[in-house]
């Protein structure tokens, strides 16, 4: 009976016993490196909104929120400013013979006799008014070619004239 006694003074399970200090401890290490983990992913999830690389356009009252922050990288379009610093005509159709239609390749109609036409400073390519005005709103570039149109020099405010010194 003495070997009956003394297998019931230890533990019926000691090799489960010391793996559950093991798999406590694995435990313990994986939620450490998910910790970890989603603190790295939520630090890139930061920056990447800070810095303004994830593509969305943000206005306030910063520096950055400018016409000129938008235009840096390509995106946006043209301000009110620089579209009515574009000269706008009307639109005289040539004889039958001499050509064929004009037409607008933003609305896809063609242009008739006393329609407000815009030119491109640049690229010359023309179009109806109201129609590359909407176009030049979202996107800075000629809807035909891609070129950018050169805009025209602002004149000075104060009245005189630079090269005369008047």
């Amino acid at each position: 009976m003495s070997t009956a006694s003394s297998e019931q003074q230890q533990p019926p399970h000691r090799g489960l016993w010391s793996l559950g200090g093991t798999v406590e401890l694995v435990a313990a290490f994986t939620a450490v490196c998910l910790a970890l983990y989603g603190a790295v992913l939520y630090l890139n999830y930061l920056y990447v909104r800070w810095s303004g690389r994830d593509g969305v356009r943000r206005t306030g009252s910063g520096p950055e929120a400018g016409p000129a922050a938008r235009k840096r990288d390509g995106g946006g379009g043209l301000d009110e400013a620089a579209l009515a610093a574009m000269p706008v005509f009307r639109f005289k159709a040539e004889p039958r013979g001499a050509g064929g239609g004009e037409e607008c390749a933003v609305c896809l109609g063609a242009m008739q006799d006393g329609d407000a036409v815009r030119a491109l400073p640049g690229c010359s390519h023309a179009f109806h008014a109201g129609c590359v005005d909407v176009w030049l709103g979202a996107h800075a570039t000629c809807p035909v070619c891609r070129a950018r149109p050169a805009l025209p020099v602002p004149a000075a405010k104060d009245g005189g004239d630079r090269r005369t010194g008047a």
